[in-house]
């Protein structure tokens, strides 16, 4: 039997005893980059109104991105999303209209950090610090790919990219994530040593931009962070079951979330890694994939 065939039989069971009869029993979960937004990081037009629409009517609808608080909230700010937001690949469990965190997971240790900037910099890669404290700011040295530079073109936009000489860091400031981005020839070998070294203590994602696919990511978190966890973490503090939560998702991060949840969706431009995981195949993010197939549920 091919996967697509599976995953449709598996999702016409499920869906049979209780999605179709009622899919405000469960709760809706997706990405935001590369899955519900479009090319350009944006949701698409209209789609506020009817992402709205589909909460007035019982929706249980939320999101878990890599993105923090301050990235995140402008562009969900119109939504009228009841529950808690996932946010920076799971480090926090955020009310979205008030900013209170309600859960943390664990961050990264600074005596980590500072063995991880010391390999990457022998091979000539300028790594990004994303921290957490009074204010969310990534903090780096240098620039020196086209990709890494698109990057710090869209993080200015929020005023979160710190460019300094040196990474010291205040007493209130916690590590909650670290980023290298180039080339798969430069980044290959400082993944094979970085997770050699640090599999144990850290969650490291390892693969291309799927924007700019020329450039690869390396993205790095506490072991203890991932949307997965979270998601366990949110479901029990909402009190639905895990079995009863349906993910949307198109990378490397999003996996986590496809083993827990009892239903889990890509949509058509994810990688091919994380298709192989999902119960079903939705269309592209620029096609509006998510909501779309959210809309269908109230048909």
């Amino acid at each position: 039997m091919q996967p697509s065939e599976y995953s449709y039989l598996k999702y016409s069971f499920i869906f049979t005893m209780d999605f179709a009869t009622d899919p405000r029993k469960f709760l809706y979960v997706s990405d935001l980059d590369g899955t519900l937004l479009d090319r350009d990081g944006q949701l698409p037009e209209n789609s506020v109104q009817r992402i709205n629409k589909l909460i007035d009517n019982g929706l249980n609808f939320t999101i878990a991105t890599a993105r923090n608080y301050d990235s995140a909230y402008p562009l969900l700010k119109g939504l009228n999303i009841k529950h808690p937001v996932i946010l920076f690949n799971g480090v926090y469990l955020t009310e979205l209209h008030t900013g209170e965190n309600i859960f943390f997971s664990d961050f990264i240790s600074l005596d980590i950090i500072r063995k991880m900037v010391s390999i990457v910099e022998t091979h000539n890669v300028e790594p990004f610090i994303y921290t957490y404290g009074e204010e969310h700011f990534v903090y780096y040295k240098a620039v020196n790919n086209r990709g890494a530079q698109l990057y710090v073109d869209i993080i200015s936009s929020d005023k979160r990219a710190q460019k300094v000489d040196e990474f010291i860091f205040s007493e209130n400031e916690q590590i909650s994530g670290f980023l290298l981005i180039d080339r798969s020839e430069v980044l290959g070998p400082v993944y094979a040593e970085l997770n050699s070294l640090y599999a144990d203590e850290l969650n490291i994602y390892y693969a291309r931009d799927v924007s700019n696919p020329e450039f690869h990511w390396l993205q790095s978190f506490h072991q203890k962070a991932s949307k997965g966890k979270m998601l366990k973490q949110m479901t029990r503090h909402l009190d639905i079951p895990l079995s009863n939560t349906v993910v949307f998702g198109d990378y490397l991060n999003d996996l986590d979330m496809f083993k827990v949840a009892g239903y889990s969706i890509a949509v058509e431009n994810a990688l091919p890694e994380v298709k192989s995981f999902a119960h079903r195949i939705i269309s592209s993010n620029v096609d509006q994939g998510v909501i779309f197939y959210l809309e269908s549920l109230f048909e």
